[in-house]
């Protein structure tokens, strides 16, 4: 691998293992080991509220956990991209599918509850970075 390219693999990397980071207070909250998830000041943030929400519960199973799992499966692609190539092209299908839910899930907290959850909002931004560097690192 190239030092352009480990630069934006290690960068990748960094940005899902910050996307688990977030993901894991809100996790613990859905399943009840925290009873409140701290928000910064202001009238936009209900993360309780959103992700104890029937929404945030897709398939009876909390969010933050199918997160988790898709995440982790992210990493482990990461991971194998540095070492073997046919890993290439399903990581760059899941960085699509990653995309795609990070967005979806925070135009679907404005829209439905007018409100957001500023854990998923950095679990969003560290999505755009991964999937950023991720394609970046991925380039043939």
């Amino acid at each position: 691998m190239k030092s352009r390219d480990l630069g934006a693999s290690n960068a990748a990397i960094a940005a899902t293992v910050g996307a688990i980071l977030s993901l894991l207070p809100v996790a613990a909250h859905q399943i009840g080991m925290i009873k409140h998830l701290p928000d910064p000041p202001g009238d936009i943030f209900d993360s309780d509220g959103i992700t104890t929400s029937r929404m945030a519960n897709p398939f009876g199973v909390p969010d933050a956990l199918l997160g988790l799992a898709s995440y982790g499966v992210t990493l482990g692609l990461l991971v194998a991209t540095r070492d073997t190539a046919y890993a290439k092209p399903l990581l760059r299908a899941k960085l699509n599918v990653d995309a795609a839910a990070a967005a979806t899930n925070v135009v679907r907290q404005v829209v439905t509850f007018r409100r957001i959850c500023s854990w998923c909002t950095a679990t969003a931004l560290c999505t755009a970075v991964m999937v950023s560097c991720g394609r970046r690192s991925v380039r043939t």
